[in-house]
């Protein structure tokens, strides 16, 4: 379930023809919301109910020179991005086709002795794995700033920070999450999940 609407996750991917690369860029840039660039992708940001920031849509490279995809995570942020996105847009891409990928679904289609995890892998691009894993991640890190930790002494990662060496094992702590999640990415071939909305939860930098 998606925490900011409540929604199912449902891997929505739309497929654009770019036909100006540049009119493209110059018009995401001009958004106050959107960060990235046409190497990294952009990402619509938004301001959840827990302070933290969310993307509700996603705008990469496709296989093709001339083609983008755009991605969402649930149904209404589909409905609500897609024409944002096209508005924005404007005569710089061309709509051509859309793709969607149900997670629930495609693990209750899994053949017995299957696999869960090698069946949906099979089944769904990396970066829709990718961004399925990102938000169970951050589901299960959502009270982590506050919460009680045995290897900071049962203080919260946010008591903890207040001293020096308190901030130094948070430190630590975070970058063992990163290296263990960049290991994880690399042996399953998807793009490895950001820590960084926990970094900003405390208001520290690596």
């Amino acid at each position: 379930m998606d925490r900011s609407t409540g929604e199912p996750i449902l891997l929505i991917t739309d497929y654009y023809r770019v036909e100006d690369w540049t009119a493209l860029e110059q018009a995401l840039s001009g958004e106050t919301d959107v960060e990235g660039s046409r190497s990294e992708g952009w990402d619509c940001l938004f301001e959840g109910d827990d302070g933290l920031q969310r993307s509700c849509l996603s705008i990469n490279s496709g296989r093709r020179p001339d083609q983008i995809k755009v991605s969402y995570r649930t149904q209404q942020y589909a409905d609500e991005g897609r024409p944002w996105f096209e508005a924005v847009a404007g005569a710089a891409v061309v709509f051509r086709s859309r793709e969607i990928a149900d997670p629930k679904g495609m693990l209750s289609q899994t053949k017995p002795g299957e696999d869960r995890k090698t069946a949906v892998g099979e089944k769904m691009p990396p970066e829709a794995i990718g961004e399925a894993i990102e938000q169970y991640v951050r589901q299960l890190y959502v009270d982590w700033a506050d919460q009680p930790l045995p290897v900071l002494d049962g203080k919260t990662p946010r008591e903890a920070i207040h001293t020096a060496d308190g901030l130094e094992q948070v430190k630590f702590l975070l970058h063992t999450y990163e290296h263990g999640e960049a290991q994880q990415a690399k042996a399953q071939k998807r793009p490895a999940v950001s820590y960084e909305f926990l970094w900003q939860e405390l208001g520290i930098t690596p």
